[in-house]
Formats: structure tokens, C-alpha cells, sequence
């Protein structure tokens, strides 16, 4: 035997094996697509995959309607109520018991109100001071800057 024949002989035992891997290949994925296109036509598939496009569409756009959405409620919450502070006493000495009050009601920026009340034996009277950044126009008792100050964030 001739290298020309020795050559031919070795070519064609490797287009044989490439032959029998590809034909295996080619039977997995037959018996594959069978299995998923089992029972379906062309027609039918082309519509179950305008359909499923369709519903990824529409996915998406209810995803980014719930973004914004969240969004805008993360910056209204920022002016609610998130903070709670109570400080309760007694601010006569005839009177028994911590029956008066101060509590700071405030948003994520330290605005809001402190509403206080004071407890005596004829009378209550209750008072509100409007509280911007901590602050009021208003002198603070001691109480009621004490509720401001251990104000704590709610929901957490």
C-alpha cells in the first residue's frame, strides 16, 4: 500500500466516525423536537409564540407600571407619619398619676406636630405646636421636646 492509499484509507475511516457521531446527534434532537412539536402544526406553533411574545409584552409593562408605582409611593410616604414619640407625666404635685401627655407625631424629615395634653383635676386642655425640622416657632417645654427627641420610626 501506497501513503496516497494509506492516506484515503485513514479519511475515510474519520468521515465514517463523523458520519456516525453526526447521525447520533441528529436522532437525539429528532426524537427532542418530536416530543416538543408532538401534536402541534406550524400554524399552530407560530401562534403559541406570538402569544407568548405578546404575554412577555405585556409582563413587562405591567412590571414597569408597578416601579413607577412604587416610586411614587416611597416619596409620598416620606411626608406621612413615621416617627412617634410619647412622653407622659405629672405636671402638677397635688395631682396623682401621669395622666398628662406630650407625643410628637413626625415624617421622615422631623415635620409634623407635637400635641400636648395637660390633665388637671377641674380642667384638661390640650395644645398643638407645629414642628418643622425638629423645630417650632412655638417654645417647647421640656416634655414636649423630649417626645420630639425620642421619636422613634414606626412600621420598622
Amino acid at each position: 500500500m501506497n501513503y496516497a492509499q494509506i492516506t484515503s484509507l485513514i479519511l475515510s475511516i474519520f468521515a465514517a466516525l463523523i458520519a456516525i457521531v453526526a447521525i447520533a446527534k441528529l436522532t437525539k434532537f429528532s426524537k427532542v423536537s418530536k416530543t416538543f412539536f408532538e401534536g402541534k402544526q406550524a400554524a399552530s406553533l407560530e401562534d403559541f409564540i406570538i402569544n407568548q411574545s405578546k404575554k412577555i409584552n405585556e409582563l413587562a409593562a405591567q412590571a414597569n407600571y408597578i416601579e413607577q408605582a412604587i416610586k411614587d409611593l416611597r416619596e409620598i410616604q416620606k411626608d406621612s407619619i413615621q416617627k412617634i414619640g410619647l412622653v407622659r407625666y405629672n405636671p402638677f404635685a397635688d395631682n396623682g398619676g401621669n395622666l398628662s401627655f406630650s407625643m410628637a407625631l413626625l415624617d421622615a424629615k422631623n415635620n409634623g406636630v407635637v400635641i400636648t395634653s395637660m390633665h388637671g383635676r377641674e380642667q384638661n386642655r390640650i395644645y398643638s405646636k407645629p414642628i418643622i425640622q425638629g423645630k417650632s416657632e412655638f417654645t417647647l417645654t421640656t416634655e414636649e421636646e423630649k417626645a420630639i427627641t425620642s421619636s422613634k420610626i414606626i412600621n420598622s
